[in-house]
């Protein structure tokens, strides 16, 4: 790559010579041009020579004229002399210009080949590309034809060399040599801004930049917004100085503490940290967004939001008389806007995002506000307010949402995005009034950005019904539901299949409400309910935009079920999800909306409903025998081998409870021909639940069970979601 830029500069040098020597011999030309004109005898300046030379002349013409004679020899002789020179004259001024025309058009000729950065015909010829490579764009790179666009952050000043960065890009065919060669001339040796430049430009490949850029300089990339942060180790650094450096803690292991850093091979920061903290660091690599967004939530704490709290109480017990009146909605807005009810709403959103809370609610008392978080599904109190608190708290998070704040007699709901450094978080919020003020209630739609798409892997499937669920989702056409209530993960399952499945050989077309997650590679459409951008029209363009698979977000009406199952019918695979108490009632469900049970029969190919358990923690787990009197009711036991369940002491990671996140609990039914018949006749749900239980189908409860055993949740939590299960 560099012998390839030092000829490049040498002929670019050459050209530039022959451009500059050209106008040295124009302007010689010129210069010699206007000597021989001033010489020259002209009509102003007749010397007695002159004169008598051309009355010579004029008396030899009318000689010539008068006997019809030639003209002198002396006058012929006189003309062809001064036609010779003016000749040579144009001759070599034409010269000069022939030579700088040549000149220009070499320039343009090396622009075309090497298209040179900054020049006015970057784009004249688009780069080849290898088309075969997906998500690889056919065209000439906008990381290379536009001018940079770089996120502005404070790692634009670094100046970080990893030259081995872009050979890796081009190793890997995420650029040809031409683009890595105008990178390094663009950047002129800022390896690190042609990083964010190719990120910015191309952010579904950020992943597999920072992977290539961590491995040019010999380190660990790490996305740590992906990662399971102790709090532990966030406590080991001070904010202020992981802002300033650019770091983020992740976690301790075998006596070092590994930090997420914009430049890992800073080794002034790895002293400095040695000696300022006593700790020995091991550093990975993380883009400075990421860090940035880490550092916003990890450091977020319960202690942190109680001083902001204190004030507030303060706050509000000075304006508890006005709070009784009727407050005009001015005021209401210069409650909102205080800097510390700003500080606090802002605060106990990202703590809940740090906790992995999916709701947070608040609750008015008769002399006080509760405030609680819903963590692995239960609700869990976090703070408690003085009542004098819940006017400019809720008059806060209503300007958020974009609500009427002066309405505090009706129900209201809104959206709120909150803006991280990277993202913006989805939040969705609702209020009602109750007998002691008024009630609100959040839900972080958006933090599942954070955690990504899992693996169909990692889903902690069970063998068979994994093995089921892949050869269901290889069947041309059907209808597949995933069924459960609100909050129990069906769209997290759904989009683990998509994830599983998305190739650049079919066509995926979601309609959701929200939309969730991203999934690269598919085409998601938001539902808009307030300009008619409902599931039906939706759903009827997606069947005139040929696709394989189509998601719908939730099956809600008679006239969104119909167009899933006449989809099917035509050869598309259809996946969708149905609020149902299990897998079976999917199909009463599907009927008792308006669909005809011969259009349910043939459509449908399988049924899956899931619930959410707390999973044991870790960190703290411990095994324990086996309760006897448990066994007898939910195994079929010998009474000889010793069975032992598990469940968490608690620790500081899990805030006590045993508990640290969820998985999902499936029963899933393949339909059969039996089965079709009996739904095609309108039979009753307990005739089809007997065909399928003696076709091998098992319920929800085991499952759950299967999972007590293998230790990763406890019987408590089998029995609190499958409890209307049990025979």
């Amino acid at each position: 790559m560099q012998s390839y830029l030092m000829f490049k500069k040498q002929v670019v040098f050459l050209c530039l010579a022959l451009t500059l020597m050209a106008p040295l011999q124009f302007a010689q030309a010129i210069k010699s041009s206007d000597e021989q004109t001033a010489t020259r005898p002209t009509a102003t300046q007749e010397t007695p020579e002159t004169q008598r030379i051309l009355e010579q002349q004029r008396a030899a013409k009318q000689a010539a004229l008068a006997a019809i004679e030639a003209p002198l020899p002396g006058a012929r002789t006189e003309d062809a002399a001064t036609q010779a020179a003016e000749q040579k004259q144009s001759g070599g001024v034409a010269k000069n210009i022939i030579v700088i025309l040549l000149s220009v058009l070499i320039i343009i000729g090396v622009v075309l080949i090497f298209r040179i950065p900054g020049t006015i015909l970057p784009e004249a010829f688009p780069l080849m590309r290898n088309t075969q490579l997906r998500g690889t764009p056919s065209r000439a790179s906008p990381a290379i034809n536009s001018p940079p666009v770089i996120p502005k952050t404070e790692s634009n000043a670094l100046r970080i060399g990893n030259p081995r960065f872009l050979e890796l890009a081009v190793e890997n065919h995420l650029l040809v040599p031409q683009d890595g060669a105008d990178l390094a001339e663009r950047f002129h040796g800022n390896d690190f801004a042609a990083l964010l430049q190719l990120v910015t430009e191309r952010p579904h490949l950020k992943d597999t930049l920072g992977k290539l850029w961590s491995d040019a300089i010999g380190c660990t990339y790490v996305n740590p917004e992906m990662t399971a942060i102790q709090p532990e180790a966030v406590r080991q650094i001070p904010r202020e100085f992981a802002e300033t450096n650019q770091i983020v803690p992740l976690y301790s292991f075998g006596g070092s503490l590994t930090i997420a850093a914009v430049n890992p091979q800073d080794k002034a920061l790895e002293t400095l940290i040695t000696n300022k903290f006593n700790i020995i660091p091991s550093f990975v690599f993380a883009f400075p967004e990421e860090i940035a967004d880490t550092i916003a939530i990890a450091y977020q704490s319960a202690e942190n939001l109680e001083g902001i709290a204190t004030e507030l109480n303060a706050e509000g017990k000075k304006i508890a008389a006005d709070a009784r009146k009727n407050l005009a909605a001015q005021d209401l807005n210069q409650l909102a806007n205080s800097n510390s009810i700003i500080d606090f709403v802002n605060g106990l959103i990202l703590l809940a995002m740090n906790e992995m809370a999916s709701d947070i609610h608040v609750e008015p008392d008769e002399l006080s506000v509760r405030i609680r978080f819903r963590i692995d599904g239960i609700l869990q109190e976090k703070f408690i307010l003085d009542k004098s608190v819940l006017l400019s708290l809720v008059s806060r998070l209503k300007l958020m949402a974009g609500c009427n704040i002066a309405e505090r007699r009706l129900p209201q709901d809104g959206r709120i995005k909150f803006a991280l450094a990277r993202r913006k978080i989805d939040v969705r919020f609702s209020t009602v009034p109750t007998l002691y003020g008024e009630k609100a209630v959040l839900r972080l739609l958006g933090s599942t950005f954070l955690r990504g798409i899992p693996n169909i892997t990692d889903m902690d499937f069970s063998v068979t019904i994994l093995d089921s669920i892949k050869s269901v989702v290889k069947a041309p056409n059907g209808v597949f539901f995933i069924t459960g209530p609100t909050g129990s993960g069906k769209t997290t399952t759904l989009y683990s299949i998509l994830k599983y499945i998305n190739t650049p050989g079919i066509n995926i077309m979601t309609v959701e409400d929200p939309v969730e997650y991203r999934l690269s590679g598919i085409n998601q459409v938001q539902v808009n309910t307030s300009i008619d951008l409902d599931f039906v029209n939706v759903l009827r363009s997606f069947l005139r935009q040929d696709p394989n698979v189509i998601l719908i977000g939730e099956i809600r009406d008679v006239e969104s079920a119909r167009i899933a199952s006449q989809a099917a019918l035509t050869g598309h695979l259809v996946f969708a999800t149905m609020h149902t108490n299990n897998a079976l009632q999917a199909v009463n469900r599907m009927i008792d909306i308006g669909v005809e049970p011969f259009l349910v029969a043939p459509s449908l190919i399988a049924l899956m409903a899931q619930r959410l358990v707390r999973r044991i923690c870790p960190n703290c787990i411990e095994k324990y025998p086996a309760p006897q009197s448990v066994l007898d009711d939910n195994f079929e036991w010998d009474g000889v081998v010793e069975v032992y369940f598990s469940r968490g002491k608690g620790c500081p990671r899990c805030h006590g409870t045993g508990y640290l996140g969820r998985l999902a609990l499936h029963e899933l039914f393949i339909l059969n021909s039996a089965t079709r018949e009996k739904i095609a006749q309108n039979a009753s749900i307990l005739i089809v639940e007997e065909i399928a239980l003696k076709s091998g189908f098992k319920p929800l409860r085991y499952d759950g069970l299967k999972k007590v055993l293998r230790g990763l949740t406890t019987i408590e939590e089998v029995d609190r979601v499958t409890y209307h299960d049990v025979e």
